[in-house]
């Protein structure tokens, strides 16, 4: 077992091994690859990033306005929108009240025409009931006055006056 150790430890030290002038060389390229970058691509490279980072930062600050001001867009189209509706309502419920008070007028002209309708009818009637009685008085001076003329042309008994009665209401009928 003393051997396997060793031969593990002898593996160990070749793979590992550490080579002090291959150390220095490595150390030497690494230096001489660190001065090369900062003298000739340094301030390129800065140059670049910072130029990147200008660019990410303006497109940033662009973006935050751009998302504020659509923000403000919207907030106003909202408040637009909710002006329009409220105002679209009131312009409803004033053609609601504006019918509505229509109605009502033409309801109330209707019933003062009716009324004035009615009136005039009830006038009208009236003035017919009189000319018709006015009619009918003339009619039974006229038949009174035949009958009269009658009476004093003969002497009349009961039959004949009942019999006068009836010629004259026969008169009348037919006129």
């Amino acid at each position: 077992m003393d051997q396997v150790a060793r031969a593990i430890q002898r593996l160990v030290e070749i793979g590992l091994g550490i080579d002090p002038v291959e150390m220095a060389i490595q150390i030497a390229a690494t230096l001489l690859l660190i001065v090369v970058v900062k003298f000739f691509f340094w301030e390129k490279v800065t140059g670049f990033i910072e130029a990147r980072q200008a660019l990410m930062d303006q497109e940033l600050t662009e973006a935050t306005e751009k998302r504020t001001e659509a923000e403000t867009l919207k907030k106003e189209a909202e408040d637009l929108f909710e002006s329009v509706r409220r105002e679209a309502r009131e312009l409803l419920e004033e053609a609601k009240t504006r019918g509505e008070d229509a109605r009502r007028d033409l309801l109330s002209k209707a019933k003062a025409e009716a009324a004035e309708i009615k009136k005039s009818a009830q006038k009208d009637m009236a003035q017919e009931i009189e000319v018709a009685r006015a009619q009918l008085r003339q009619e039974i001076i006229t038949v009174a006055a035949a009958l009269t003329e009658k009476v004093i042309a003969r002497d009349i008994d009961e039959a004949t006056y009942d019999q006068l009665i009836d010629e004259a209401i026969e008169a009348v009928r037919k006129s």
